[in-house]
């Protein structure tokens, strides 16, 4: 399990590039670019979204509705003696980590906040501390929602290409 919702790996696959590259442009959509509410019902015939060029790609999970856990798949394809090496890269949709950032750092005063005024007040008080529980609670929930959602994709890149980790 990872702690944090980033994670490198490498994949090695008997298929060539080029088989690679197609076998992935066949399970890879272009990304819908059309209004918030369009994105509410699936409208792709394939499991990812995003693009699939030569030696690189950046793909992503197509989903019904919203998850702000789905990973950004990035990666790129280089050729080895017996196949190929897939490098690569997932992590969580950047606007989605400056959020998390923002209410991390909101809630870090808040509990500081509360915790000394506790001290101030010579009374310890276990709500005053409620906000670093919130804070672990909202940590979990991203780590266990990104890692479920990984794995998941992970797998499924490692049938697809017929592959193992390196």
């Amino acid at each position: 399990m990872n702690w944090l919702p980033y994670e490198k790996f490498s994949i090695i696959s008997p298929l060539s590039p080029d088989e690679v590259i197609a076998k992935m442009m066949e399970q890879v959509s272009p990304a819908f670019t059309g209004d918030f509410f369009g994105q509410l019902y699936n409208r792709y015939p394939t499991p990812f979204k995003g693009y699939v060029s030569i030696n690189e790609f950046k793909i992503e999970p197509v989903i019904v509705g919203r998850n702000s856990f789905i990973p950004v798949i990035k990666g790129r394809v280089e050729l080895t003696e017996s196949g190929s090496c897939l490098y690569i890269t997932m992590a969580m949709h950047r606007e989605i980590e400056y959020i998390i950032i923002g209410v991390a750092i909101f809630l870090t005063f808040a509990g500081f906040g509360g915790w000394l005024n506790s001290l101030k007040s010579n009374k310890f008080d276990l709500v005053s501390l409620s906000p670093f529980a919130v804070l672990v609670f909202i940590y979990l929930m991203v780590i266990y929602g990104f890692n479920s959602e990984s794995n998941s994709c992970k797998s499924f890149l490692l049938e697809l290409l017929e592959g193992n980790y390196e």
